[in-house]
């Protein structure tokens, strides 16, 4: 009797563990999340440091789009960007954990935004993003990374804006 007490304590303190387990887990994502967008904001401002302009990778609504990610991939390669800073570590699990590095299996899961080839323009705003993921897959919608470095989510840029 006192064994089966003893189990049925440990069965329901692993039950109560489960669900602080999965926040733990999720909050370290989107935190892994958060530094992936700092890299590319790194790599991207070393980009148009040395060449003066925006990369030039016409954009695409596919978000399965390979071409797409291999250009953004390349582009910033040379900045020691490495394609994990390219993939939000909870979509990746959605996914079923593909293997990104394939060749023609290669995803971006932030999209750059679009700008002119002018020296200054991804400069010309603070709140101006240069990346965004591509789906609210940590439940506050998509993190963006503005000009500025600072990095919010949709919600919260939302709620700002009415404000």
């Amino acid at each position: 009797m006192e064994m089966v007490t003893v189990v049925a304590i440990i069965a329901i303190l692993a039950v109560l563990l489960i669900p602080i387990i999965e926040k733990l887990r999720a909050r370290a994502q989107r935190v892994q999340c958060m530094a992936n967008l700092r890299n590319l904001h790194i790599a991207a401002a070393q980009y148009v440091q040395d060449n003066n302009y925006w990369p030039q990778i016409q954009s695409s609504s596919d978000e399965n789009d390979t071409a797409y990610a291999q250009e953004w991939i390349a582009a910033l390669a040379p900045y020691q960007l490495q394609k994990k800073s390219w993939i939000c570590p909870t979509l990746q699990n959605v996914l079923g954990n593909p293997d990104y590095n394939s060749t023609g299996n290669e995803r971006v899961d932030y999209f750059g935004m679009p700008f002119d080839d002018k020296p200054m323009t991804p400069y010309q705003w603070p709140r101006q993003p240069w990346f965004v993921e591509s789906a609210d897959v940590h439940g506050q919608g998509q993190l963006i990374i503005f000009t500025d470095g600072s990095i919010s989510d949709m919600k919260t840029v939302l709620a700002e804006s009415k404000h």
